[in-house]
């Protein structure tokens, strides 16, 4: 068998790593461009309930769309922004930590184009990491499409 049969079987292994983490990272972008409910802190400081996606759009640019929920689950306002960058490590907010499960919210910010951070609770590292390194690969997408245009 020898080495070169090793370093074969390695280089699979590796392969196999990559296709996975391109399948992980296909069906996180699906899931950012499908939307969850998210709690959203506004500038003044009070929280809503909000539908929010980010995808790429036509145009190559990656956009953070926020929906309002409303009685009865019908949707009405729709806000579209242009997301540049993704603030991961965000400061809990003030009296969330009391709250039950509250050591356990995660918080991040999408930066947008008007340079207004706008802030997110998760419920967990899990879907804190979805959405951050989610909206990194989706910005990474945008980048290299523009370094090869």
């Amino acid at each position: 068998m020898g080495m070169g049969g090793h370093s074969h079987g390695h280089k699979h292994g590796a392969a196999q790593r990559q296709d996975e983490n391109n399948f992980l990272g296909i069906c996180c972008q699906e899931l950012l461009a499908r939307g969850t409910e998210l709690l959203k802190r506004t500038r003044k400081g009070s929280l809503h309930w909000k539908v929010v996606s980010v995808y790429i759009n036509r145009t190559g640019v990656v956009m953070l769309k926020l929906k309002s929920r409303h009685v009865a689950g019908t949707i009405t306002k729709k806000k579209k922004s242009v997301v540049v960058d993704v603030c991961r490590d965000l400061a809990a907010w003030p009296g969330r930590h009391l709250l039950e499960g509250g050591e356990h919210r995660r918080y991040f910010g999408l930066r947008t184009a008007e340079h207004r951070v706008i802030e997110f609770e998760c419920a967990s590292q899990r879907e804190h990491d979805m959405w951050t390194k989610g909206v990194a690969r989706l910005l990474a997408i945008v980048e290299g499409r523009k370094r090869f245009a």
